[in-house]
């Protein structure tokens, strides 16, 4: 960890300006140049080295950037898919802070809490050098600084009443001898515990859970009232966020004509309220954008989508007719767009096909029909899966898919479909002897090799039907019931840009 002493190192103009010049050189041959400092400079270059993808604002504003600390915080692509906003959130594990960099951008002011006094002070150094202003850090153990508040606001009610509109949680996964630990009761500090503490100070709390996390769990520990929010990014689950809202008090009586009701937990108006954040609440604010029991799945840069538990119905808060089950070129011609989108497919004598010209099969197709009628791969979103929910989305869509954890199947691309598609030129037993024979005659010698619920590795794949992996075609394997298939594909359909802001 950065002592006190390294970050005043660190903020040396003459070190900066080394470290600055020097972003390009190996950090190895950094520290064996140096006679000072040389092991720390080495360190900081190696990571803002890193950062320049992870965190680029923090790598073009020379941020102190503790290794442990980087490994741990979220990408700025992934905290920028946050979209809560309001008056005043409360970050109560601020870190290396990339998470309360991006609240603060739709929040009138942020409080970020920090235990650790050297990360604290970092995170002030950074919040300075990234020209926010409307952070505060304060140095506190989350449970600490809670109880704090809580006698604040027991002795002066009105001073601190509905100004917090929303807490945010992200435990460490870490115990105090630094193993990893999986139970979020385990995680430091203890969400659930907290929570009834949490939702008496803030309308709303959002716990940060790990990729691995399971949803189900989620519901388990807060009630069927918490939502998630599955994250990806470039189809990686990135994170799990779990949302607790306060409950609407039950009314002893009501009127005979009620008047328009608050939303449960909504913070009053505020006369003051800079323009920045109203707009943000126009926009929908923390309160207005999420219901009870629902997943949300969310790939960045795109609309979410959105599934009730209670009703099992999907919901398109954001766009509509995503995975409606009409093509793209229908959608396109429906919409009135005037062109077709571009299908990148090397066979120009392979279009899309409408409902009306082939019918999508039933979800109980046998293997042998399935094979002998290929059209289109469709390879749901990692959120789909993470939430086990491939195979009701499949039917929402009006494409197969034959098993929970495997790919689905269409005669056309759903419009707005919440994953990759691919056109299947061919589909083929798994038969490596054959398929080698083929390939070979095909002339593939490279080729992209995609697997779900396959017995072998894309190793032993590509090992046995004498190819290498790479190159610009694409081949994906798969069970479906009791037999294995090669799907051999063209490439990636693109389908037509998203252009709804997610909001």
């Amino acid at each position: 960890m950065i002592t006190s002493n390294d970050i005043a190192t660190l903020l040396d103009p003459q070190l900066r300006d080394y470290i600055a010049g020097h972003l390009s050189d190996d950090p190895g041959r950094v520290a064996l140049s140096l006679r000072e400092h040389g092991a720390l400079i080495a360190t900081q270059i190696k990571y803002l080295q890193r950062a320049r993808v992870k965190l680029p604002s923090y790598y073009a504003a020379l941020c102190i950037l503790p290794p442990l600390s980087f490994e741990q915080s979220s990408s700025e692509e992934t905290a920028s898919v946050k979209r809560y906003s309001g008056d005043t959130c409360l970050d109560l594990t601020c870190g290396l802070g990339v998470d309360a960099f991006y609240l603060s951008k739709r929040f009138r002011q942020v409080i970020a809490v920090e235990r650790n006094a050297e990360l604290s002070e970092i995170a002030r150094i950074n919040f300075r050098l990234l020209g926010v202003q409307n952070i505060r850090v304060v140095n506190s153990p989350a449970e600490a600084f809670l109880e704090q508040l809580r006698g604040q606001t027991q002795t002066t009610p009105d001073r601190n009443s509905g100004t917090i509109d929303l807490i945010y949680i992200d435990p460490a996964r870490r115990d105090d001898q630094g193993k990893k630990v999986w139970l979020l009761e385990d995680c430091s500090p203890d969400a659930k515990a907290l929570m009834p503490q949490l939702l008496a100070l803030a309308p709303k709390v959002v716990v940060k859970a790990s990729p691995l996390f399971d949803v189900d769990e989620a519901f388990r520990l807060f009630g069927d009232t918490a939502s998630v929010e599955i994250v990806s990014v470039r189809g990686e689950c990135k994170e799990v966020l779990i949302e607790v809202s306060r409950q609407a008090p039950q009314q002893q009586e009501q009127p005979e004509k009620q008047q328009p009701r608050q939303e449960a937990g909504q913070a009053p108006q505020r006369a003051s309220q800079p323009a920045a954040a109203m707009e943000n609440r126009k926009k929908g604010s923390v309160l207005e954008n999420r219901k009870d029991g629902q997943i949300r799945l969310t790939i960045a840069g795109r609309p979410s989508l959105c599934f009730d538990r209670t009703s099992g119905t999907w919901t398109d808060p954001e766009t509509s007719g995503v995975g409606s089950g009409i093509s793209t070129i229908e959608q396109a011609s429906k919409h009135g767009q005037g062109q077709k989108p571009e299908l990148q497919q090397p066979d120009t004598n392979a279009p899309v096909r409408t409902a009306e010209e082939r019918t999508c099969p039933a979800a109980d197709t046998p293997a042998a029909e399935l094979a002998a009628a290929p059209g289109y791969l469709l390879i749901p979103d990692v959120t789909l899966y993470k939430a086990r929910l491939v195979q009701a989305y499949a039917s929402r869509c009006g494409c197969t898919a034959p098993s929970p954890g495997g790919y689905c199947f269409g005669d056309r691309i759903p419009a707005n479909f919440f994953g990759r598609a691919y056109p299947i030129r061919e589909m083929l037993p798994y038969q490596p002897k054959i398929l080698k024979r083929h390939f070979k005659q095909a002339g593939i010698t490279r080729c992209n090799l995609l697997k779900k619920e396959f017995p072998h590795n894309a190793d032993a794949i590509a090992q046995a039907l004498g190819i290498r992996q790479g190159g610009t075609r694409y081949a994906a394997f798969t069970r479906i019931g009791e037999h294995l298939y090669a799907l051999l594909l063209g490439d990636e359909i693109r389908l037509p840009a998203e252009t709804t802001p997610h909001v």
